[in-house]
């Protein structure tokens, strides 16, 4: 209530009526009132003031947050989500990049490995189907694998997902046939080709070669098998490690393998050209010369020797 409302309230009251202090009693009390009532009012406008003003900090105070978060998911975050969706083989696929250089020829050498098929036949205690019926073509070194290595040591394998296509190999199957045959598996087996698919996935596709390109210059890279084995072989005798390595050009230019001094595999390095072909012969790093396995005298197996041995324990 305001002032001037008292007032006038007040004088009429005197002259209306003998009751004046009881009047004036009532005014005074709504005179405190009306003031505390102003008072209050602008206590409110202040506070409310105050409450906006508070809520203003709040909202800037999380505007800033939220930058912050923002600028923390570009940064930090961006740094956690890369981290936390690294998948499980993310070597492999650091690898599969490698292996993009690999196929662009980042690989120092090849290596051939031929290996001699009777010995193979005698290691296993179950003999592969064609360990029972050899064919006479197979008795001698046929091709292991050409694999692509590098000069410490290392190797690519399984550099891309192109898969393995027989029919892509039909214009030298004949010779797939007989100079890297799988006498693990027979021609009329369903997984007679798993031999070939095993090499292309895992040393084939780091060449950069095309498939038939791979497997005609391995067949062209065949050598004979050197006398000296194949006497050694007849005459169940030895042969001096000495002469099997100058056969292949001396002690830096292969490496003999073999298993319960037994001649297992022959390997000898080739150049790698520009453009990912083969090349020439060449010294073998250390490290495929550390792969030799075989004593001075090296003995040499058959296909026959298991039936031999077992008449020799019947006599």
């Amino acid at each position: 209530m305001a002032p001037q409302f008292f007032t006038i309230s007040c004088t009429r009251a005197v002259m209306a009526t003998p009751a004046i202090l009881l009047f004036f009693a009532t005014c005074v009390a709504q005179f405190i009132s009306a003031v505390q009532g102003n008072n209050n009012v602008v206590n409110r406008n202040n506070n409310n003031g105050m409450i906006r003003g508070a809520t203003h900090t709040v909202v800037v105070e999380s505007s800033s947050l939220a930058a912050s978060d923002e600028n923390d998911n570009v940064a930090g975050g961006h740094k956690s989500h890369h981290k936390n969706h690294v998948p499980p083989d993310r070597k492999k696929s650091s690898h599969h990049d490698e292996n993009h250089k690999n196929i662009d020829n980042s690989f120092d050498f090849y290596v051939f490995s031929m290996t001699f098929q009777p010995e193979f036949c005698s290691e296993k205690h179950e003999a592969p189907e064609g360990c029972h019926h050899p064919k006479q073509i197979w008795d001698r070194l046929t091709i292991h694998g050409l694999w692509p290595n590098n000069d410490d040591g290392t190797y690519p394998q399984n550099c891309s997902n192109e898969k393995f296509d027989l029919t892509s190999l039909q214009p030298i199957r004949d010779e797939l046939e007989q100079q890297w045959p799988n006498i693990k598996a027979l021609p009329n087996s369903a997984s007679h080709g798993e031999f070939w698919e095993h090499e292309w996935s895992k040393h084939g596709t780091c060449t950069g070669l095309s498939q038939l390109e791979y497997f005609s210059k391995a067949v062209k890279m065949l050598m004979p098998t050197p006398s000296i084995v194949k006497d050694a072989e007849t005459q169940h005798s030895v042969v001096k490690k000495d002469d099997l390595l100058a056969v292949y050009g001396g002690a830096q230019l292969a490496a003999l393998v073999c298993k319960k001094n037994y001649l297992s595999e022959v390997r000898v390095c080739h150049q790698k050209e520009t453009d990912g072909n083969v090349g020439k012969r060449m010294d073998c790093p250390q490290s495929i010369l550390r792969e030799s396995s075989c004593g001075s005298e090296i003995r040499i197996a058959s296909f026959r020797m298991e039936e031999e041995e077992e008449s020799a324990t019947v006599e």
